[in-house]
Formats: C-alpha cells, structure tokens, sequence
C-alpha cells in the first residue's frame, strides 16, 4: 500500500508557493545550475561514451563496425561505404524512446510512492518530465524516485550490448550513453537530497518553480 502523502495549500490564484508545513521553516527556491549541468554533460558525456564503448567492443569486436561502414572488394582496392543515414535515423529513435522511457520510470516509481503525477513536455526547457506538481514530497521518497531511470536503463541496456545483433547492440549503445549524459540533472538533484537534512520536504508548483522546505531549526 502506498503512504500517505502529504497535502499542500497550493491556491492557484494566490501565489506559487503554498504555506509552509507545521514545523517548517520558509521554503527555498530550488534552481538547478545550468553552468554545472553543462559542465557535468561534458564530463559525462565522454566517460559515459568511453565505458559503454569499451564494453561494447568486448562483447561485439570488430563486427559492430559494420553497421556503420560497409566494404567492398573491387578491381583497384576496397570501397568503403559509410551508412550515414541508417545511423542517424537509429540515434533519433534512440533518444525519443529513451527519453519518454526514463520519463517513464520516474513516474512510475513516483506512484508507488503514493504521487499523482503529470507527464508533458517543457518546450522552454527542451524536455519532457513526470512530476508530482502541487504535492510535498519526501526527501527519502525522492532518492529512488530520481535514480531510477540512470540505474533501470543501465541494468537492462549492458546485457543488450553482448546480444549476437551489431544493431540491436548499437542502439543500446546510443541509449546508455544518452540516459547516462540525460541523467546529469538527476544526479545533481541526488546531491541536493544527500545535502538536505531528514525530513526535508520538497514541491513543484510547475515546470519552472521549485521549492525546498527544511524542518525549523536545520
């Protein structure tokens, strides 16, 4: 059965941020840093690419270099072809069913723990999201809520690279590195939640606000 889980006071036509609990101090507005999260994805993105890629050569060897290039004896040496546009329509679908799958996950996971959660997509943002807008939500509810996706995708994508398939294995490739580099802000929302004393509290009001509620006197 799922907890309980907190009711909020939110009056849409008052304000954004609703009252805070009994016991709590004013809430902090929560701002993820778009510099570090910039910084983090180019980190990421080449440790993410290098790992995957070293496990992906392991398990397929030469042969996943076919599914990118193609060669063919002729008379006067090898003619080598690159498949460009396979390539690139395989990476599309990739990051499209990647992302609403790891979208997914978080609600999913968000509704065992008892929350209702909206699913849309953030134009500004370039983003899709699943949250519990307009809910208190707990500091220990949160930490399986957010690493879901990065460790799902992750269990379930390392043994699609050893499949005998150098496409099948290509895609999960392209999938593990784009969750792992999409998954920086997840990361550095953990962080906050390890910084954050027990019993915090936190809410969305909507795609841009978010709010940190501390317990009086941490």
């Amino acid at each position: 059965m799922a907890a309980e889980v907190s009711e909020s006071r939110f009056d849409t036509d008052a304000t954004l941020v609703p009252e805070s609990p009994e016991g709590y101090d004013d809430p902090t507005e929560f701002e993820y840093p778009l510099v570090g999260l910039l910084f983090g994805s180019l980190v990421v993105t080449p440790l993410s690419f290098l790992g995957f890629g070293a496990v992906l050569w392991w398990a397929q060897g030469p042969a996943v270099l076919d599914v990118f290039v193609t060669a063919t004896e002729t008379e006067t040496g090898l003619d080598l072809s690159v498949r460009v546009i396979p390539v690139l329509v395989t990476f599309a679908a990739v990051v499209v069913v990647t992302t609403v799958v790891h979208e997914l996950i978080h609600g999913v996971v968000a509704g065992r723990y008892g929350y209702e959660v909206t699913y849309g997509v953030a134009p500004h943002m370039g983003a899709f999201y699943a949250t519990p807008f307009h809910q208190f939500q707990r500091r220990a509810d949160l930490f399986p809520v957010v690493l879901a996706p990065l460790v799902v995708i992750s269990l379930v994508g390392v043994p699609l690279l050893f499949v005998p398939v150098p496409w099948v294995a290509l895609a999960a490739f392209l999938a593990l590195v784009f969750n792992a580099v999409g998954a920086v802000g997840d990361l550095y929302y953990t962080a906050v939640l390890l910084r954050s004393p027990p019993g915090t509290l936190f809410y969305d009001s909507d795609v841009r606000h978010c709010y940190i509620f501390y317990p009086a006197g941490d």
